[in-house]
């Protein structure tokens, strides 16, 4: 798979663009868009939007920021405008492309252009915009402690997920040279999540430098695994005419992301010697540890997390089911890296 048309690079902002929405900005851009925005400060924030392009609340977002500072940014600007050919579909990822969120490390692609274009240059700060897959609260996701980068998840709420795996997303590529940070906003859909993006780039814009934090000033989880069907299972999320599926699964864990569930909580039914496959941040299969399958019934062996567990049948196929995650614990000490998890 390939990441679609090369990178289109644009100085300043194009009339009428700030009109178009979403789905039509394939027509007018053509490609993937790296737009540098001149503002009374240098050291540019990168904003990135529709690395996922069903999710439109980071460009809707942005859109509404840049037309409140139209007299004059606060600062430069570098504003990447990722997938647009699957925006005009409406869906996350085309069937023939890479995923925009998975190119970065190494990188290739538009991020390997988008990596090039900016060189060696100064940023502030890097925000991903993202909606949640499946029912979450906003929260921001996290690939590094620094306090610059624990500082951007503070300013979006103060719930924090730290990400090991997939480790070749945006903000990994800029772990280390800048504040970086991915904001889930909210589902696809969900009207507030407009107003969370725009309310965050506009605090932001406003700071004269990018903001800090400590470990302990945030709620902060961590990803232990990840939660996928097996590559040749046909599965669905109804019992309703479904009786040839190999896997049957509990739709009603997509209300409960982010909450406790209690050992023996039923993930689905497993038929035909199938099972769900739980793989941690090594990409070692753990299922074991996390579920088992009791007379048909796939059950949870322990209190298990969720985190952005969908009923989205293609988004399954394309990243996961869910994952699952254990509250970090501060472990007290000095070092930014330095404090332990909890395990459920």
């Amino acid at each position: 798979m390939t990441a679609t048309a090369a990178l289109r690079r644009i100085e300043g902002l194009p009339p009428g663009l700030l009109d178009v929405e979403a789905r039509a900005l394939n027509d007018w851009l053509g490609a993937p868009t790296l737009l540098r925005l001149k503002g009374r400060e240098r050291n540019p924030i990168l904003i990135s939007v529709l690395l996922h392009g069903n999710e439109t609340s980071g460009w809707d977002g942005l859109r509404q920021v840049l037309r409140q500072h139209a007299a004059a940014l606060p600062r430069d600007l570098l504003i990447l405008i990722g997938n647009v050919e699957a925006a005009a579909a409406g869906v996350r990822t085309l069937p023939d492309q890479a995923d925009f969120n998975r190119i970065w490390r190494p990188a290739s692609g538009i991020a390997a252009e988008v990596l090039a274009t900016i060189g060696d240059e100064p940023l502030m700060a890097v925000v991903d915009l993202h909606n949640n897959t499946g029912k979450n609260p906003a929260y921001a996701v996290l690939t590094d402690l620094s306090p610059g980068s624990l500082g951007l998840a503070r300013l979006h709420g103060g719930v924090g997920v730290i990400v090991e795996e997939p480790d070749t997303v945006l903000t990994r590529a800029f772990a280390g040279r800048a504040p970086s940070i991915a904001l889930e906003l909210g589902p696809v859909g969900d009207p507030e999540a407009t107003g969370r993006a725009a309310r965050y780039l506009d605090g932001l814009l406003s700071l004269p430098e990018a903001p800090t934090a400590r470990i302990e000033d945030l709620r902060l989880y961590r990803t232990l695994a990840r939660v996928h069907p097996p590559a040749d299972a046909t599965f669905g999320f109804s019992t309703a005419g479904q009786g040839k599926l190999d896997l049957v699964l509990n739709g009603g864990i997509e209300e409960n992301n982010f909450r406790p569930l209690p050992a023996g909580t039923e993930f689905g039914q497993a038929r035909n010697g199938f099972n769900l496959q739980v793989l941690d941040n090594r990409h070692r299969d753990v299922t074991s540890q996390f579920l088992d399958v009791r007379d048909g019934r796939i059950l949870a062996t322990r209190t298990l997390m969720p985190a952005m567990y969908t009923t989205d049948a293609s988004v399954v196929r394309q990243d996961c089911l869910c994952y699952l995650m254990a509250p970090a614990v501060d472990g007290g000490q000095s070092g930014q890296n330095e404090f332990t998890f909890a395990t459920p």
